[in-house]
């Protein structure tokens, strides 16, 4: 009987840039040797933008050490624990999910900004956020102010299908937000799926739809 072979999954590439000078940059650079002596990641390449400034220009990074891991960008000093969390977070289909709400939690709302700007279709990850049963407030909160910065924009706008699904959601906290989220679209075809939550059970949905409709003027 031929045995089945189970090809291994490659775990992820990993791109550091640091800095001359640089005096969290070792420390991280030692961590990331170890995950890749310990094969938790494949390929790390390391380059020093006081060397060449037009990698920095290229991903657009303000601050040494920056460390990319698949889709998840990380600034500033790392312990090996959160390298590690970054790794599996990477490595899971909800990898930015996880990464928002962690980055969100802990008020770093600005490196979310900074990351959908690079890829604005990463906003719908936003959306995925909002379905959970639970959420913590300081993440709810930090989805509010990603969305109002991306007020009006195309990658918004894409989401208007989402949103309008999110309005029948079960949970009233979920409806309230969607109900905000596509008002921020300010876009003439949100105006009917708003004005239908003025009938909804909940009386803060209720009245966020009223305010949105005033404020649309449409």
């Amino acid at each position: 009987m031929k045995q089945s072979v189970t090809t291994p999954t490659q775990n992820p590439d990993v791109l550091m840039l640091i800095a001359t000078g640089c005096s969290h940059c070792p420390a991280v650079l030692n961590s990331l040797t170890e995950l890749l002596k310990s094969g938790d990641i494949s390929r790390l390449e390391v380059i020093n933008i006081s060397q060449q400034p037009e990698i920095a220009q290229q991903y657009n990074t303000r601050s040494v050490p920056w460390v990319k891991i698949g889709d998840i960008e990380l600034n500033g000093a790392q312990s090996l624990a959160e390298l590690k969390q970054a790794i599996e977070q990477s490595s899971s289909s909800k990898g930015l999910h996880g990464h928002y709400d962690q980055l969100l939690n802990n008020g770093q709302l600005q490196q979310v900004i900074e990351h959908i700007q690079k890829e604005p279709s990463r906003l719908a990850v936003l959306t995925d956020l909002m379905r959970e049963n639970e959420i913590k407030i300081s993440v709810q909160i930090g989805i509010g102010a990603v969305m109002e910065e991306f007020a009006e924009s195309k990658a918004l706008i894409d989401l208007i299908p989402v949103l309008t699904e999110l309005v029948s959601n079960p949970l009233a906290r979920v409806r309230n937000d969607a109900c905000f989220y596509l008002s921020l679209t300010a876009a003439p075809e949100v105006k009917q799926t708003i004005t239908a939550l003025l009938n909804d059970s909940d009386k803060e949905v209720q009245e966020t739809a009223k305010d949105c409709l005033q404020e649309l003027d449409l």
